[in-house]
């Protein structure tokens, strides 16, 4: 598909990436993979070089937010209609892209979020997350007064167009770190003209591995958690 790229973070995920990239291998989407290396220092630039992956190698890490700018820049200089978030650590399952693209290109939406909670499915989360995920997204639903089952999955797919006509500038440093996705995610269920719609979705994490994230217990919270209050208080129409 030429009209499509499938960004993906990674962080010193030299560990995870081979495997991705033989899940990848296995769906007709490898071609549109872009890797975004995000100042990693372990051998993933050699992993990525050696399976011949189209990647972008930034020279220091700031963040999640900042890698997925960069790539949908990269689209955006491309002419790439569309762009699909998956992240670099395994946990998201490239043969679940096509129904992402479908509802795009199929059904004409503009925003496509992934869900967990969808079709209750049997999605192992750690206590953490399992406790915390529906409290944030029962609380964003009524604050926000929007239907959506998953306010933190970041497994999703949009229109490129969007970000071009969006109201805030994506290349703000506000939006590094974590902080572009629940701002980017707000801006959009705010605005009523924009369709948008969920898909089911799996996360596949590991009982018992106490690394399943490379978010600081408190010194990342804000980032993660701020922009959905300022998009709130902020909207920012899309033309």
């Amino acid at each position: 598909m030429k009209n499509l790229i499938i960004i993906c973070p990674a962080y010193n995920e030299g560990s995870k990436l081979p495997g991705l990239i033989n899940e990848f291998k296995s769906t007709k989407y490898t071609r549109n993979l872009l890797v975004v290396n995000s100042g990693s220092d372990d051998d993933s630039e050699n992993i990525l070089i050696d399976k011949k992956i189209k990647h972008l190698t930034l020279p220091i890490n700031r963040g999640g937010g900042y890698a997925i700018i960069q790539g949908i820049k990269y689209a955006i200089e491309n002419n790439i209609e569309i762009c699909c978030v998956i992240g670099g650590n395994g946990k998201m399952d490239p043969k679940e892209i096509e129904k992402f693209i479908n509802k795009i290109q199929e059904d004409g939406f503009e925003f496509v979020q992934g869900s967990r909670y969808l079709e209750n499915q049997n999605n192992y989360l750690p206590p953490f997350r399992r406790v915390m995920i529906p409290i944030v997204t029962n609380l964003y639903r009524k604050i926000f007064k929007v239907h959506f089952t998953d306010a933190t999955c970041g497994f999703r797919a949009f229109k490129t167009d969007l970000v071009r006509r969006a109201g805030f500038n994506i290349d703000s440093k506000l939006l590094y770190t974590y902080a572009f996705e629940p701002y980017f995610f707000s801006q959009v269920m705010l605005d009523t003209n924009i369709k948008k719609t969920e898909v089911p979705v799996k996360m596949r994490y590991q009982k018992g591995d106490k690394r399943y994230t490379k978010i600081r217990p408190l010194l990342d919270y804000p980032a993660l958690f701020l922009p959905y209050l300022i998009a709130y208080l902020f909207p920012k129409k899309f033309n």
